[in-house]
């Protein structure tokens, strides 16, 4: 198979040791990767040479709000999650944009070949390992390489996914009803998120999430 970049281009200006074939971090990003193509070792040591791989606690923010930074997140362990810090009436709030699973990724821009930034800071919403794979890397190869274009392509649907069904359940006739539409539609997302994170997902009340899983949990509202 041929390339359209040596490698000598790969590596070219590169200073940054590759990381270790058995990275857990890695490891995860190669074995989502192959799950939709084929892999060759120049894949492989593309992704060793440009990858970063973080180790990240939960409160951690990965990017802020505005940051001009063109980067890539994918989640191999934990949560991410997109969050608008605000101000109701002199009350704090908190709104939760989206949230990355293993297997999904969120970006620093709005899309790859545009430079705004996507509103709200990235957050580690439970400690795990994050894949950071800035835009360089990605569009210097993209090109020439299907494999990559199919790497973002892939994330791109399932964000894209993961929007749809969003817009979706905000546009619920009632709170309690958007919630029983969330668990239809993001039932992953729902069995590992906690009361307030769903209800900041949602833009409803916690006391609505406890009636509504009260109610999946016993076929019953709970009495007033």
């Amino acid at each position: 198979m041929s390339y359209k970049h040596s490698k000598s281009d790969l590596f070219e200006n590169r200073q940054a040791k590759r990381i270790r074939k058995h990275n857990p971090g890695l490891r995860a990003l190669l074995a989502f990767w192959s799950r939709y193509c084929d892999l060759s070792p120049w894949h492989v040591q593309w992704a060793r040479q440009h990858i970063d791989v973080m180790g990240v606690r939960r409160g951690e923010v990965l990017s802020w709000s505005g940051d001009r930074t063109k980067k890539v997140y994918f989640v191999c362990e934990g949560i991410l999650g997109r969050i608008i810090d605000m101000e109701v009436n002199g009350v704090a709030k908190r709104k939760i944009m989206s949230i990355a699973l293993p297997g999904l990724a969120l970006t620093s821009t709005t899309h790859l070949y545009r430079n705004t930034p996507h509103e709200g800071d990235i957050v580690a919403l439970r400690s795990g390992i994050v894949v950071g794979i800035s835009y360089r890397a990605i569009k210097t190869f993209k090109t020439g390489e299907p494999a990559i274009e199919t790497l973002i392509d892939i994330l791109t649907h399932k964000k894209k996914r993961q929007l749809e069904a969003h817009i979706q359940i905000l546009h619920s006739t009632s709170p309690f009803e958007r919630y029983l539409l969330f668990d239809k539609l993001m039932p992953e997302i729902r069995q590992v998120t906690n009361q307030r994170e769903q209800a900041d997902f949602l833009g409803i009340s916690r006391r609505t999430v406890q009636e509504a899983s009260y109610f999946l949990l016993t076929g019953k509202r709970p009495k007033k």
